[in-house]
């Protein structure tokens, strides 16, 4: 017992929670009936209340985009089952006024039969080990470069360095059978015994983050002057078109949910001049998740255009992306409740049930006494 008078009754006086003797309390099943309704849905609206807790969501802002002067990688994996990997070419131009030819440092070719079966990986334009014959009067053996622009070393022991000396001279390579390394090589041969076959280019390309596109063309592009031409050769496979199946096309790093629009597109090309456009729109993303990490990436939206026959119109047929740069930026950042707000909602869930809770049962209580003392007194039939 508390001594009146204390510290401690004065803390007695302020109980808002006076409590009833077991003597003067009554149960009815009623209240039993409430009671195990009550706990039910406190236990539900507090499951649902954590599994909110745990939940990540992504709070998406949009904000201009103030970055300059940034790179953007192109991811692709794309398919063309009726051209040629010795045949195909990969340029990028941009609106800065950038050209970039025979972008194949970060994308391979894989050769692939006319029935979709690997053949190899497709060695053009990589460094060969060149089968040089013995110079005259035991002296190294020494290519001539036709004309062309000579690497280091002065000397081209391989068609394929011959072919360097060409393009860094601005010209074409239209006779590489009057070539003497190219004839030992069979430049020619090996190239037309790549008819028929098919292309998988899979990698990625750097490329300005400006408005531009990226082309995949048949042929080869030459820089002449301060400019680049684009030909095509006479012994160069003919029967071909540009017929594709995209695998994955992105720009930038990719996220966990992110969704690329052209991924799984497959055209059937009608005609050997057929042309592939298709228009991107580009929109900056960035992912800001709890840990502190940052993910800058990219999505896009994209519209296509096909063009059956370009020979009337003089265009070149290949596969084409033009990119063009939002100045937009979405930023998702993950989002989580907090402890506090948790334990909050769980109080008021609980404290909120029991009170609607002792309501209604005071309520039915009262309603079943006074039909109880009705009937008692024979008021109530």
């Amino acid at each position: 017992m508390v001594r009146p008078g204390s510290l401690a009754a004065r803390f007695q006086s302020l109980d808002a929670y006076a409590k009833t003797l077991d003597d003067f309390s009554v149960k009815t099943l009623s209240g039993g009936i409430l009671t195990i309704v009550a706990s039910i849905a406190i236990a539900l609206l507090v499951g649902h209340e954590f599994l909110a807790y745990r939940r990540v969501d992504m709070v998406a802002e949009l904000v201009v985009d103030g970055e300059r002067m940034e790179k953007m990688h192109i991811n692709l994996d794309v398919t063309f089952p009726r051209a040629p990997c010795m045949l195909l070419g990969l340029d990028v131009m941009d609106s800065s006024g950038e050209q970039q030819v025979n972008l194949f440092q970060h994308v391979a070719k894989t050769r692939l039969s006319k029935d979709g079966s690997v053949i190899g990986l497709d060695q053009a334009g990589k460094p060969t080990v060149a089968v040089v014959p013995a110079g005259k009067d035991g002296k190294p053996y020494c290519g001539s470069c036709y004309g062309g622009v000579a690497p280091e070393g002065g000397c081209c022991n391989s068609c394929d360095d011959v072919h360097q000396a060409y393009k860094r001279r601005g010209w074409a390579f239209t006779d590489p059978d009057s070539i003497e390394q190219c004839v030992r090589e069979g430049y020619v041969k090996h190239m037309q015994e790549q008819a028929g076959e098919g292309c998988r280019m899979h990698g990625f390309i750097e490329v300005n983050k400006v408005t531009g596109n990226a082309q995949i063309l048949a042929g080869e592009s030459i820089k002449h002057g301060s400019e680049y031409m684009h030909t095509y050769y006479d012994y160069m496979p003919h029967d071909y078109d540009f017929s594709h199946t995209i695998h994955r096309l992105s720009f930038g790093d990719e996220f966990s949910a992110q969704t690329n629009p052209l991924d799984g597109v497959s055209k059937k090309a009608h005609s050997v001049r057929a042309q592939f456009q298709y228009f991107t729109k580009i929109v900056g993303s960035e992912i800001r998740y709890l840990n502190g990490t940052v993910l800058r990436s990219n999505q896009y939206s994209a519209t296509e255009f096909v063009k059956g026959d370009v020979t009337a119109s003089r265009r070149t047929p290949g596969f084409f992306v033009m990119f063009d740069i939002s100045p937009m930026r979405v930023i998702y950042t993950e989002h989580k409740r907090s402890l506090p707000l948790f334990l909050t909602s769980v109080c008021a869930i609980v404290g909120g049930i029991f009170t609607v809770a002792r309501l209604i049962d005071g309520f039915v209580f009262r309603t079943e006494r006074a039909l109880q003392l009705k009937r008692e007194s024979g008021k109530l039939a």
